[in-house]
């Protein structure tokens, strides 16, 4: 009996330590995870800041910044460590871009371009930007003329050159050649037909078609 029971706990001291070093040893799933997640992290501080970002085992050096720590629980811990001077510098252009933004009225932030919309100033909680001045921030303009051109100088939106027709002329209004974008049998390479309604299929008020039935070299009368 007392064989069999140092037998027992011999076989489950094994069973833990087999445990216990398979939980450190065994690389899992989150431990991956949390290395992919430190260089996703270190990749978008790059490519906001400008500045280089690396994925260490903790902690940061001397002259790094920690931005962020990865618990590994038995494994060791990592960090996303930065250039101290560099950080520094990134923070005073990010302060320096919130002061340029920031404003007290509408007129703050006008640029006074028409075509790119009107420039807000927000106070609202979702812009609000840490000030002692408690002032807010420039929000961009909409363009207002979504589906038509801009003209700046007019300052007014106008809506692109039509072909209503679909005959592959523009109507005139609008600085096309078609004389009449309702009708598809009258634009600008028609041929003219003699007629007494006087319709001009070629949009030309010259041209009133070529019928001389005698051949005697006149147009005829019915043509206007």
């Amino acid at each position: 009996m007392k064989k069999l029971l140092i037998s027992f706990i011999s076989s489950a001291s094994l069973v833990g330590f087999w445990i216990f070093a398979s939980s450190i040893f065994t690389p899992s799933v989150a431990y991956a995870d949390a290395e992919e997640e430190a260089r996703e992290f270190c990749s978008a501080y790059e490519d906001k800041s400008g500045y280089g970002c690396q994925v260490e085992r903790c902690r940061c050096s001397n002259r790094e910044t920690e931005l962020k720590r990865w618990n590994r629980k038995m494994r060791f811990d990592l960090c996303a460590c930065v250039n101290t001077s560099a950080y520094n510098t990134y923070l005073e252009k990010v302060e320096a871009e919130r002061n340029r933004n920031r404003c007290n009225t509408n007129a703050d932030c006008s640029d006074g371009v028409f075509c790119n919309g009107e420039e807000v100033c927000r106070t609202d909680g979702r812009y609000r930007v840490n000030s002692s001045a408690g002032n807010g921030t420039c929000i961009p303009g909409k363009p207002p003329c979504e589906n038509g051109l801009c003209f700046e100088r007019e300052k007014k939106c106008k809506m692109p050159c039509e072909d209503k027709d679909g005959d592959g002329y523009k109507a005139m209004h609008c600085g096309g050649d078609d004389c009449d974008d309702n009708d598809p049998r009258r634009s600008p390479g028609n041929k003219e037909i003699c007629d007494s309604d006087g319709i001009d299929e070629d949009c030309n008020a010259r041209t009133v078609g070529d019928l001389d039935v005698d051949g005697d070299g006149y147009i005829s009368m019915k043509c206007r």
